[in-house]
């Protein structure tokens, strides 16, 4: 009978183990209602941004991925088979691979990271399965950085790693918490990481510019072409998207009709469009070698007082092309991030194209001559150089000019006087037929700055004058507080070069003879209020709403001080910094610094949790009675934790008789104070208690 009993507890005992294994196995391998939420709400919250960079199909793929999840969980349907998931992977792979051509970059690995991350909540199934998700997660933030370098890129990037340590925290907290209570947990723990990345920002290597990272998309080309035909210019000012933000820290600002920012030369003409032509480099990088060697390969020469310099930094936004924009003339140019070299225009470009945020530093004077003495034959047949036909009046008028003997400098008088006496400055100029010209000359009258500097070229062409159009951006605005100026797309200006014996390649801004205020002033300021609303972001400046466009000007500030000081923060920066804070930038000052600040931070914690999470204090009556206690122990007799004080006095009984009446007063007492029923004077009973307590010895 005994045996039998003992045989069926054995079985029953092995079977509550069996299902206790199994229990913890569920357990480990479930995702509760909660996690898979923070899961989903957290991985939507981190790839919401690249779904303005990458295709519209992932959008759908994530989705479709959340749907499905969700009809696991509910038991609908069951988890993926090793098939299906094979099959999601090639099919996606297959669409990216259809997406972009083929062709790799980092634009496609991003989509594969996202597919892959998308892909990987349909088979969760375990915590491991969610921990993977949610640290691909943090990847995906850096993946959103490398497309969206700004300000806004890094709050939303900063507060998604908040959510995303909030999901991380679900997946460890099993009891019920409301959605203030998580996010604040993840949060606190980003807070309290703040100090120790920047230190580490401040003293870890720096390993090159953030923004040297290429912007992803052909399609983002923005800014002038290879070319110009009428209206191009025009079209162009209506943005007012940044091209570049020009630093002046030291040094005299240039004055308004002095900002002549040049880009690229055009010298070819068919008798509508100008283009551009392909010219050799001017020796190495421009930033390696000596200033003189390059101005005596350019032929540019500069009075012995150098006249006025500039000296400035250029954040240059990607446009995709390689030209860089400068000051007339540059003399030094360097840049960290890209290789630059002049050509024999004089233009510095990049030696690829500017695919993304571009940091250069320049010095440039506008007192010098280039190639004054004598021009190469080349260059003066190709700046001389017209179709053999059409725009016959604008040649006629042209050739008249010489047969009058007039000299160079009075024909480039004469076309200005033409311009200033007949002719109208405006954003809306008519079409112009085959012969641009003539039309633009003797019929329509009305054009903007692409068709004064065409016309004027072409007629200094037919006059013998050698001369060539020259695009860029003129003016900008200047910001007084930190000494920059803002150039945008709606500053685009095109104006004339003219070669003059003695002088050499010299500027002629045609547009300057129709509208000066063009030139002092902001383009919106020179044209009248029927067109003004057409220059790109003019329409903020004149109506009701000026405050909304104080509003973006003081944000785009915030943006370029993040760009400079943040993720312009370079080599040189950190050295400058490391030296005004430790006196020099010493391995040990460093090592000191950091393990200094480190140490402090973690010791802040330590306090501050010490502080906030306090051991409760013991109750009175308590501390009295495990000081009885401790003092029973000298006799050699010990509580054991799951003795109950009754219990403890009745082995005292036993073990030292001689003690017994101390210990029963003393629990009595205790007990009377903790069970003690309302009305019972407490203070008098621990005064008791305590005279007690004392009498064990």
């Amino acid at each position: 009978m005994v045996l039998n009993q003992f045989k069926i507890f054995q079985k029953l005992t092995l079977r509550v183990g069996r299902g206790a294994q199994a229990t913890d196995r569920f357990t480990s391998s479930f995702v509760s209602r909660e996690t898979l939420a923070w899961v989903v709400f957290a991985q939507g919250f981190a790839i919401l941004p690249l779904f303005l960079h990458l295709p519209l199909w992932l959008s759908i793929i994530w989705a479709s991925a959340v749907f499905t999840r969700i009809q696991t969980f509910r038991g609908v349907w069951p988890f993926p088979s090793t098939f299906i998931k094979l099959l999601f992977g090639i099919s996606g792979a297959t669409a990216l691979y259809l997406s972009f051509g083929g062709r790799m970059g980092v634009e496609v690995m991003i989509s594969f990271l996202l597919l892959s991350f998308v892909l990987k909540l349909i088979e969760m199934r375990n915590r491991i399965d969610v921990l993977i998700v949610l640290y691909i997660g943090f990847v995906t933030i850096a993946a959103h950085l490398l497309l969206s370098p700004t300000i806004w890129g890094s709050a939303y990037s900063l507060f998604t790693c908040g959510v995303l340590l909030a999901a991380l925290r679900s997946v460890f907290q099993h009891r019920k918490v409301n959605v203030r209570e998580r996010l604040w947990s993840g949060f606190s723990v980003l807070l309290q990481a703040l100090p120790v990345m920047l230190i580490l920002f401040l003293v870890m290597p720096r390993l090159g510019q953030l923004w040297a990272v290429p912007s992803m998309s052909e399609s983002s080309k923005t800014g002038f072409s290879d070319s110009m035909s009428p209206g191009d210019i025009s079209d162009l000012i209506e943005s007012d998207e940044i091209v570049f933000r020009a630093t002046f820290k030291n040094g005299p600002i240039p004055e308004p009709h002095q900002r002549y920012w040049r880009g690229l030369v055009l010298e070819q003409f068919d008798g509508r469009k100008w283009q551009r032509v392909s010219t050799g480099w001017m020796g190495r990088e421009s930033g390696s070698q000596p200033a003189e060697k390059a101005h005596s390969k350019w032929g540019l020469i500069t009075p012995s007082d150098s006249g006025t310099t500039f000296n400035y930094s250029v954040l240059l936004e990607p446009h995709h092309y390689q030209w860089m924009f400068t000051l007339m003339a540059p003399l030094e140019a360097y840049s960290p991030s890209v290789q630059t070299l002049f050509n024999e225009q004089v233009l510095l470009l990049s030696a690829l194209p500017i695919t993304g945020r571009t940091y250069y530093e320049v010095v440039s004077t506008l007192d010098y001559k280039l190639t004054p003495s004598a021009l190469d034959e080349r260059v003066r047949k190709r700046n001389l150089a017209l179709p053999e036909k059409g725009n016959v009046q604008a040649r006629a008028m042209a050739q008249e000019w010489v047969e009058d003997g007039l000299a160079a400098t009075d024909i480039i008088e004469r076309i200005n006087d033409l311009y200033s006496q007949r002719f109208t400055y405006t954003l809306r100029p008519p079409m112009l037929g085959e012969n641009s010209v003539d039309d633009f000359m003797f019929q329509t009258q009305r054009g903007f700055c692409e068709h004064f500097s065409s016309s004027f070229v072409f007629l200094a062409r037919a006059a013998g004058i050698p001369a060539r159009v020259v695009l860029g951006y003129q003016g900008g605005h200047y910001r007084e507080e930190d000494r920059y100026i803002v150039v945008r797309q709606s500053d685009a200006h095109a104006w004339a070069e003219v070669w003059l014996e003695g002088s050499g390649w010299t500027r002629i801004d045609p547009t300057a003879a129709v509208s000066p205020l063009r030139i002092e002033r902001a383009l919106h300021e020179a044209v009248d209020s029927t067109e003004s609303s057409l220059v790109g972001g003019a329409f903020l400046r004149i109506r009701a709403l000026s405050w909304l466009a104080d509003v973006r000007n003081r944000w785009e500030e915030f943006d370029y001080l993040w760009q400079t000081n943040v993720l312009g923060y370079d080599g040189d920066t950190q050295g400058g910094i490391l030296q005004r804070l430790l006196g020099g930038t010493d391995p040990w000052r460093v090592a000191l610094f950091f393990v200094g600040g480190i140490g402090g931070m973690l010791s802040l914690y330590y306090i501050w949790s010490f502080l906030r999470f306090k051991r409760p204090q013991q109750a009175p009556e308590l501390r009295l009675l495990l000081a009885a206690l401790r003092r029973l122990e000298r006799y050699g007799i010990r509580r054991s934790p799951q003795e109950t004080p009754v219990a403890f006095a009745q082995k005292v009984a036993k073990e030292k008789p001689a003690l017994a009446p101390v210990v029963n007063k003393v629990v009595s007492l205790y007990c009377s104070i903790v069970y003690q029923p309302i009305g019972t004077d407490r203070k008098a009973l621990i005064a008791q208690l305590r005279l007690e307590s004392q009498k064990i010895r």
